[in-house]
């Protein structure tokens, strides 16, 4: 089981670095054709987008592994270590039922988007749509991962 959910994040952190570099090229590409070119390509802003709409997707189930999110914890800090613990399930229970809704709604959206293609690359909409099913599908799996190995850690069973 360890080994799949190895090979699921390094899945994701190649979907992260690939959109990004796909980013970065569709943006150097057209920061030259705008400087040096006499037309810029029509394509380039719609890529960009879909590409930062899929890098942000695959990197968010990976911040939450990593607790990379920005959090106020003035508060939490002055809270025993027992109930700051139990509060981070509480948030950890809550995010992941919140995206889980999302991703219940994402799926149910993936139809519309069959019947829809972008403007200028004419791609089918449920591919740039899919982004919403991927992002909030990962968060849930690393949240609810992230309950277990507290609640784990909050009951004496170590890592």
């Amino acid at each position: 089981m360890k080994k799949i959910w190895s090979l699921f994040g390094h899945l994701l952190e190649i979907g992260a670095i690939l959109s990004f570099l796909g980013l970065v090229a569709v943006v150097l590409l057209q920061v030259y054709a705008r400087l040096f070119l006499p037309k810029s390509p029509h394509w380039t802003e719609e890529a960009s987008r879909f590409l930062f709409i899929y890098t942000v997707s695959f990197a968010s189930g990976l911040a939450i592994r990593e607790r990379a999110f920005v959090n106020v914890d003035v508060f939490v800090n002055l809270l025993p270590q027992t109930l700051q613990r139990w509060l981070q399930i509480m948030l950890d229970l809550l995010v992941a039922a919140f995206m889980a809704v999302v991703f219940y709604y994402s799926l149910k959206n993936l139809g519309i988007g069959r019947m829809q293609t972008s403007a200028s690359l004419r791609v089918p909409m449920h591919y740039i749509f899919a982004s919403m099913s991927v992002l909030s599908g990962t968060v849930v799996l690393y949240s609810l991962a992230e309950v277990f190995r507290d609640v784990r850690m909050a009951s004496g069973g170590g890592n």
